[in-house]
């Protein structure tokens, strides 16, 4: 009885309990499985086996997610992966790096018709990380959905800008660093036009492209930035301020 359940625990990732089948009725978390020419039920609890978790780790959300679905796309996109729920998310756990990038959640929204995210935390080797990342990704999450410039792909490093942003958002004293009222006044498509310019790797037909705008206007745009909070976002020092200070505009000042 132990192996069975400690086999169908490795499938599921979840705590089995396993009872004599007496011809009762079934529950929805409950099936029937032979077994030395027995008929048991297998019961599935919502408990998490993440004691031995080891490897790539990807979370997936969506709002009001349909897991049965979701979980037929992922399998048919990649092999050898395991996938289960853990509070909000939708998990995915695979031994090799999967090829997740920032195309896969369109690809996802074109088969369920829903707003998709994905966060890559990393190669895990203990319970301890997972829990740490886990407890960051919670404390910065509600940014990250509030972010209308948020990228729908984001992995350890955009957790560490948004963690950051979450220090600057709830110190006031760091809040008295920032130009807010400048910001407010600016023309919202300022605001986009210098995040993704920064996201394109300061590229300007890159970024000239990703927004379907002449370089001119994109040069122009960026003077304008310059002229109203003295930012030259071909700096470095001055793109870091500017990302920071507009991220943490638009996630606690708007």
């Amino acid at each position: 009885m132990q192996e069975l359940a400690h086999f169908f625990e490795k499938e599921t990732n979840k705590q089995i309990n396993i009872l004599e089948y007496n011809h009762q009725e079934l529950k929805d978390n409950q099936e029937l499985v032979r077994f030395n020419n027995k008929t048991y039920i297998i019961e599935v609890t919502n408990r998490l086996i993440l004691n031995n978790i080891s490897g790539y780790f990807y979370l997936i959300y969506q709002q009001d997610v349909d897991f049965d679905s979701l979980k037929g796309i992922l399998s048919n996109l990649y092999e050898d992966i395991s996938i289960f729920e853990y509070k909000k998310y939708f998990v995915v756990n695979s031994k090799i790096k999967l090829d997740i990038d920032k195309s896969t959640p369109e690809i996802i929204e074109s088969e369920t018709y829903r707003n998709t995210f994905i966060i890559y935390i990393g190669k895990i080797d203990n319970l301890e990380i997972f829990n740490n990342r886990m407890s960051i990704l919670d404390e910065v999450f509600p940014i990250i959905i509030n972010d209308s410039y948020s990228k729908k792909f984001l992995d350890l490093h955009d957790l560490t800008i948004y963690k950051i942003i979450n220090l600057i958002g709830n110190e006031r004293f760091y809040n008295n660093l920032i130009d807010f009222e400048s910001i407010k006044n600016m023309d919202e498509n300022l605001l986009y036009t210098g995040i993704n310019f920064i996201e394109n790797d300061f590229n300007i037909t890159k970024t000239s492209n990703s927004l379907f705008l002449h370089r001119n206007t994109l040069i122009y745009r960026l003077e304008k930035i310059k002229e109203i909070l003295n930012l030259d976002l071909k700096n470095f020092r001055d793109s870091f301020v500017f990302y920071l200070s507009i991220k943490s505009y638009l996630a606690y000042h708007l």
